[in-house]
């Protein structure tokens, strides 16, 4: 099967890296969140390209980055993303921004896994941070754009039961395995 980078995606502070970490923990290639990264580095420099000051030139560098995490990753062996191209697009498209056309070419060209694992809302869960500033409630309506949007992307949006992180991960696995 050619689609093994499968993505994990859904409203911040669900547990999408939480999951990440134990598909690690059991052997698998895992592509870690770049936007934490990004804010991090802005907010130890001083800079200002954060999603809640300058989300343009936030997701442009996201894109890029993104990018080549999707092309730095193998496409022989399973592969997990913690977040992917699209949720760029869904972020733009909660401000209203313009999408570069490139940002939709790019998804058409990428081989991802038609089915994309969504965690949903968790109120037990959530947390805010200094690199997460959206309310439960944003994250609830952001949950629900990028549902929409892989869906436009003609992905099949499975959302995960609310159930441990182990079997969480199994949930997916015993999904992929079904594609093979």
């Amino acid at each position: 099967m050619e689609f093994k980078r499968v993505i994990i995606s859904g409203g911040p502070g669900f547990g999408k890296t939480s999951i990440i970490d134990e598909l690690e923990k059991r052997q698998y290639k895992c592509m870690h969140e770049v936007s934490r990264s990004i804010i991090k580095e802005q907010l130890e420099s001083g800079g200002d390209i954060l999603p809640w000051k300058n989300l343009t030139t936030f997701s442009r560098l996201l894109f890029e980055r993104r990018v080549k995490q999707f092309e730095n990753s193998p496409n022989n062996q399973w592969v997990f993303f913690d977040r992917g191209i699209p949720d760029i697009i869904a972020y733009m498209g909660k401000d209203e921004l313009e999408i570069p056309s490139s940002y939709m070419l790019k998804v058409a060209e990428c081989n991802y896994c038609p089915l994309v694992f969504i965690v949903p809302p968790w109120q037990e869960i959530y947390k805010k941070d200094e690199e997460r500033m959206e309310s439960f409630t944003t994250a609830c309506e952001l949950d629900q754009i990028i549902i929409e949007t892989y869906q436009n992307f003609g992905f099949e949006a499975i959302v995960l039961p609310k159930i441990s992180v182990k079997e969480r991960a199994d949930f997916i696995l015993n999904k992929i395995i079904q594609l093979s």
